[in-house]
């Protein structure tokens, strides 16, 4: 199990955490990255209010919109993998190459912003009048 990637999100309505993906292939963090874009831009994941990348039982990831903000924070195991993050395109559910689906509409609904952490990714959603 220790080489499987899975993705996992926690519910919004009852807190549990739910399997989304048992076996991520490809590059998971990019896998993880398209997850993540649809999540915050409201086109998958809508029932959760987090996600999760794991490597058999060890977190690599976690993406959050914490309640009464507008911010996107990501958290990595340790700086390779949020390393990992700023490299990787996006990557499709059996599609194994990355391309950058999600994230035209992502770069215009969210900015990056600077963090103190070399573990952790913060963006903050712009809204245009």
């Amino acid at each position: 199990m220790g080489a499987t990637f899975s993705l996992y999100g926690r519910r919004k309505d009852t807190e549990r955490y739910a399997l989304i993906y048992n076996d991520l292939r490809g590059n998971p963090m990019a896998r993880f990255k398209h997850e993540v874009y649809g999540y915050v831009l409201d086109k998958l994941h809508v029932d959760m209010k987090s996600l999760y990348l794991y490597n058999g039982y060890t977190r690599l990831a976690r993406a959050q919109i914490p309640a009464g903000t507008h911010y996107l924070e990501l958290d990595f195991y340790n700086r390779d993998y949020a390393q990992q993050w700023d490299a990787a395109e996006e990557q499709l559910d059996g599609v194994h190459v990355e391309i950058p689906w999600l994230y035209r509409h992502f770069a215009h609904s969210w900015n990056h912003i600077a963090s103190d952490a070399d573990t952790k990714r913060v963006y903050q959603r712009i809204y245009l009048k």
